[in-house]
């Protein structure tokens, strides 16, 4: 188990281990955790760093290493195979890329023993399942700006996953597991080869991986989602009335479609007395019951059956995925203080979703010489003197749409490490070329061709009596296929295929790196010696692809698509140097005192930029305290999503201020920006570090930290750019065009901006403390490792800088609640182990901006809307483990682990109000909640 902030050595935490002394487990470990790129024995990072060791990632047992790593209360809003279900049209389903503190995925840095690891995706994150996960020794956690000593990225922190390279032997393991509801049906087996040759001088590595995970299709069998709580708003709602605009209410279904279509007239219309006429099987006719609370597009309560998307049908909780990875190094000292080294690695993600998605919920229009509308409801409309009334379905004949995306990645380094003697001191010279290349082949599944879509719905009957498309009876060679909206069962495999297709993309991502770092101690001051690393980098990376035709001609064809490919390129040239300068030693008033200062020169496409920090650490002449602190300036350049991402779509809906704050449906259409400039990051970090003398075994530490980052990369919200526009923002409304060939939808393009600021400050907190259970309970066997960590967000503020735009609080919001905690422990005796955690997350509201009150409401805006309810429960979850080793030399093992061992449902996070949807299409809440419930892991491990 890792040790408490910045330890010099992390020891084990075997029950022997209690026994030993510091300095004999320092020792044996010979492990250095410094957060810098200078080593020197005894020097400890100003910058905090937590370590999660292997046997307490083996403890876990979860499938991969991300699972455990985004526990840790630093790691806020990663990115998950939960949170990407729905991220379709970038096919960044599946993936696992770390996010510190909240602040982005995109501004974590992720090496792999030291070294940068090509992106995954084309946002250049990497998918840390992919990583080799039976070689992790440990994960050094970097809290803090790091660019100046890591390299340009790093903006709030680093994240470092330590192979063990020298791994002689062999070990493996098969395991499995299932939610409490006997989905998600999962597997994995992996295996490890490690050897010398040579007498020593050469070693060899090969490790693999397989696994597998059903995913879950149907989340309706949790009472938490088959709920169906979602925001509506307020039909009753006038400015002077004092009601809340939005409520908060159960069971909300469509109140204008269903699967097999519905008359979409609002209640105040001409055509009123048609409302809720629906088709079920067959085109039966029936009538949907209106709800306690109707607000069209969706209503809460009433009719409850092929409106609502929850019962039975495809909305993808978690993905299906399958993973393989294989990971081979060979090594050689080609002299006694010099070893070449060539690692590579290939592997292979696909993954299969679902969603119920693109469906239209009040906005087409039917005729009453549709050659499929019963005759009785034809004869009624005419009888109104109407020539069309609106429609809404969800398309029940063409099944879920869906996506699947395969991720392929190629990473090869080869590289040296080495000493030498110059100016009567050891040198350490090390350098890596890399090569990494991924592809993606991303398939939005039944998406709906909407030119066809529009024309086959409108089917007519031809002179011969035939049923024809209209657009059939001027342009006779137009192929199309005449569609029935009215019932389920009711389309023809060919009706179906006109309309529906398969749109793709397929990108390829790719990243050389060059990369030399000298470090040594050239001199010595009154205090000791002088620490030098210096070092350069050069990096290029690129991006291509193609999409389908349609798809490359107006990705609007479709309701959804597999996005059009990202294609650009840019190179990174940085060279940097870092110090440690002793100021103190032994003295009087300073046990030591100690100056670590690097900076670092980073020319981008764009210019030139500086990245730097100065951080000192202090120890007072009491034994077992330290005081450090940092300020440092950090730079990220636009990364290649960010500047030349193609379109791709997503259905999102909006409140209209120009409608009485109606809900309107969006497509929202986001791309690149390729005039993005360089962001900008300020980090300060100040703590304490106790390890008192008087209680062995104990480590603590507190850290205050405030970030803020000037021209931040990112976008608007949809319901951001509505609310600039109506207040006169021109460059907004130009965004804003109505969707070809549907009524009351809109497609938004939102592209990144360099936003004026975002600013967070914040406190971490982390403790550990291992001793004999004999010390406390005489005569009892085993040793005990209690470890707890928290993070508290107090404060994260996004600025826009556009006139109108008011600044936002995340901290507190979903997605980033105030307070994040672990606290684990373990017992250990002979063969066995037990430990136990405790993790979870604080309360919190939908949104800072938002107005709660039920009674004496101000009047809403579309920046302050007023809602009844807008608080989010904290949740606290229990996870239990077991270990038990057997054979000669204790090298079987068994394990179980179940976490969240109560069943806890997550919060309510309520969809809406501009428009239907799941919970389960939340991927900010679903970053800070268990969605799957209780989930039982075992399996065997062994090691030869």
């Amino acid at each position: 188990m890792g040790s408490a902030a910045s330890a010099q050595s992390v020891p084990s935490t075997t029950a022997a281990d209690v026994t030993e002394t510091p300095a004999e487990q320092a020792a044996a470990q010979e492990i250095t955790v410094t957060g810098s790129r200078v080593v020197r024995a005894g020097f400890e990072s100003p910058t905090p760093v937590s370590v999660v060791g292997a046997e307490e990632i083996a403890r876990s047992a979860t499938p991969n290493v991300a699972d455990f790593v985004n526990t840790l209360p630093a790691v806020s809003g990663s990115a998950t195979p939960q949170t990407t279900a729905s991220q379709v049209g970038a096919g960044r389903q599946g993936i696992n890329s770390l996010n510190l503190r909240g602040i982005g995925d995109v501004r974590t840095l992720t090496l792999l023993d030291g070294r940068r690891v090509g992106g995954m995706i084309n946002t250049g994150v990497v998918d840390v399942s992919e990583l080799p996960q039976q070689l992790i020794s440990r994960v050094d956690v970097v809290t803090g700006g790091a660019s100046a000593s890591y390299g340009s990225d790093a903006l709030s922190g680093v994240v470092n996953f330590v192979l063990d390279t020298k791994f002689t032997g062999v070990k493996g393991e098969a395991s499995g597991g299932v939610t409490t509801y006997g989905d998600n049906q999962n597997w994995k087996g992996a295996l490890t080869f490690g050897t010398g040759f040579a007498e020593g001088r050469g070693h060899f590595l090969l490790s693999g991986e397989a696994s597998h995970e059903d995913g879950v299709y149907d989340p309706s069998n949790r009472s938490w989602t088959d709920a169906g709580y979602a925001f509506i708003n307020n039909p009753t709602y006038t400015a002077t009335n004092g009601q809340p605009r939005v409520l908060l209410r159960p069971n909300v279904v469509l109140s204008t479609a269903t699967l097999g279509g519905a008359i979409a007239c609002s209640a105040t219309s001409t055509c009123a007395s048609l409302r809720g006429i629906a088709f079920g099987p067959g085109g039966t006719m029936y009538n949907l019951v209106p709800g306690s609370v109707v607000s069209d597009p969706i209503m809460s309560g009433g009719t409850n059956g092929d409106n609502n998307l929850r019962h039975g049908v495809d909305n993808s909780l978690v993905p299906k995925q399958n993973r393989r990875n294989l990971f081979a190094r060979l090594s050689f000292d080609v002299a006694d203080d010099w070893n070449v080294f060539a690692e590579g690695m290939l592997a292979h993600l696909d993954t299969d979703t679902r969603y119920y998605y693109g469906g239209f919920a009040n906005n087409l229009t039917v005729r009453p010489d549709n050659a499929y509308m019963p005759a009785s409801l034809a004869t009624a409309i005419r009888a109104l003197g109407l020539a069309s009334v609106p429609f809404g379905t969800m398309k029940g004949d063409n099944g879920a749409s869906g996506a699947h995306a395969e991720h392929g990645y190629t990473r090869v380094v080869g590289g040296f490490d080495g000493k030498f003697d110059a100016l009567g001191t050891d040198w350490k010279l090390g350098g890596y070329y890399q090569f990494a290349r991924a592809t993606l082949t991303n398939t939005a599944t039944n998406a709906t061709l909407l030119p066809n879509f529009m024309r086959a719905i409108d089917a007519v009957r031809a002179p011969n009596g035939s049923v024809v498309c209209r657009s059939t009876l001027t342009n006779p060679t137009d192929g199309c296929v005449p569609y029935n909206l009215f019932g389920t069962g009711v389309n023809s495999k060919a009706a179906i295929d006109y309309v529906t297709g398969d749109p793709y993309q397929h990108s390829i991502f790719k990243e050389n790196v060059f990369s030399i770092n000298l470090a040594g101690e050239p001199f010595d001051i009154w205090a000791g010696p002088v620490s030098l690393a210096f070092g350069a980098e050069h990096r290029t990376e690129s991006a291509n692809g193609v999409a389908d035709a349609i798809t490359q001609s107006n990705p609007g064809n479709w309701d959804t698509t597999g996005g059009l490919p990202t294609i650009g390129s840019y190179k990174v040239s940085d060279a940097y140097l870092e110090t440690v300068i002793p100021l103190a030693k032994d003295a009087g008033w300073a046990k030591s005192l100690n100056l670590n200062a690097a900076v670092r020169a980073v020319k981008y496409d764009t210019g030139t930029y500086a990245a730097w920090k100065v951080g000192a650490e202090y120890s007072p002449p009491i034994s077992g305290v330290r005081f450090r602190g940092v300020v440092s300036r950090d730079v990220r350049e636009a990364n290649l999503a960010d500047r030349y991402a193609g379109v791709f779509q997503s259905q999102s809906s909006f409140q209209d201020p120009n409608n009485n704050l109606a809900a309107t449906t969006a497509r929202s259409l986001a791309s690149g920006n390729p005039d993005l400039a360089p962001e900008i990051g300020k980090t300060y970090s100040g703590g304490v570090v106790l390890q008192p003398v008087f209680l062995r075994g104990f480590n603590a530490s507190v850290d205050y930290y405030k970030v803020s980052v000037s021209d931040a990369i990112g976008s608007l919200t949809i319901q951001q750019i509505v609310n600039l526009c109506y207040a006169g923002n021109t460059t907004a409304c130009a965004l804003i065009v109505r969707t070809p060939g549907a009524t009351n939808q809109y497609d938004i393009v939102n592209k990144p901006l360099n936003l004026a600021s975002e600013r967070t400050k914040g406190l971490d907190f982390e403790g550990s403390y291992r001793f004999k259970v004999e010390d406390v309970v005489p005569g009892m066997n085993g040793a005990v490792s209690i470890r707890g960590l928290a993070t508290h967000y107090i404060s994260y503020k996004v600025n826009s800088g556009l006139p109108g735009s008011p600044i936002n609080e995340r901290a507190g919001a979903v997605g980033l609640p105030s307070w994040r905690y672990q606290m684990s422990i373990a017992y250990m005796t002979g063969p066995l182990s037990l430990s136990g955690t405790m993790r979870g997350v604080s309360s919190s509201v939908i949104n800072n901006l938002y107005v709660e009150c039920t009674s004496s409401c101000p009047v809403s805006t579309g920046d302050n809307p007023t809602y009844d309810n807008i608080h989010v429960a904290g949740a606290t979850y229990f996870d239990l483990a077991a270990t038990f080793e057997f054979g000669s030399d204790r090298q079987y093992e068994l394990f179980l682990n179940v976490r969240n061992i109560l069943n806890k449902d997550p919060a309510v996070v309520g969809a809406g109000p501009t428009g239907y949807g799941s919970w389960t299409n939340n991927p900010v809440a679903a970053a800070q909640y268990d969605v799957l419930g209780r989930v039982f892991r075992a399996g065997f491990r062994f090691k030869l």
